[in-house]
């Protein structure tokens, strides 16, 4: 299995036109099929603590596959939660912050904010548009409740979706239970760069 991070990163570049293993159909695909993987973890209870592109792959019939479950655990009341698990610039901030002991399962649905964000672009960047020399900067952001401005690149129903998912307060973000209803609407099969979706695929 390869991850598809840097092909992702060479479509964007590339505005579509080198799309011989990445498509909208892949990409749609890629998109609906983690949610339904982080559904079925969530229902088991399961935390996977470090949503993000560069643990996605790709099996041979180009169907996503989530992998690098060294973070994951069973919720229990019993498990004490370590703070700032997974990737900085995923992670939510109820991961980092002073006073907060406890998170839940809704950590899991930020990350997937970030990871839609970077399916659609190579840079994050915020309103200011100061250079972001590093992860910490990132985070204080973050947990200062800013969130990075929209590219032009995000349809606006994803765009939606993107700030629903990265609520700062976590109960106000979605399931993934109904994450995965909500992109079942046609809508979010994605049209870019003059192709469009294969639906029965």
């Amino acid at each position: 299995f390869e991850t598809f991070a840097q092909d992702i990163a060479k479509y964007l570049d590339k505005r579509g036109q080198e799309h011989d293993t990445i498509n909208p159909t892949i990409r749609s695909k890629i998109i609906f099929g983690i949610a339904s993987i982080m559904k079925t973890l969530h229902s088991k209870g399961i935390i996977y603590r470090d949503l993000k592109l560069e643990n996605v792959c790709l099996d041979e019939n180009n169907e996503p596959l989530l992998f690098g479950f060294y973070l994951a655990k069973y919720m229990t009341n019993s498990i004490e939660m370590s703070m700032a698990i997974g990737s900085l610039v995923c992670i939510a901030p109820e991961l980092f912050l002073d006073g907060d002991e406890t998170y839940d399962l809704s950590v899991d649905v930020f990350s997937y904010a970030t990871f839609l964000y970077k399916i659609f672009s190579n840079k994050i960047e915020f309103e200011d548009t100061r250079i972001i020399r590093s992860s910490q900067q990132y985070m204080m952001k973050i947990g200062r409740g800013m969130r990075p401005r929209r590219p032009s690149e995000i349809p606006d129903h994803y765009w939606e979706l993107i700030q629903k998912c990265w609520k700062h307060d976590p109960s106000e973000r979605p399931t993934f239970e109904e994450i995965v209803n909500i992109l079942k609407d046609d809508k979010y099969a994605l049209e870019e760069y003059g192709m469009k979706t294969d639906l029965d695929n």
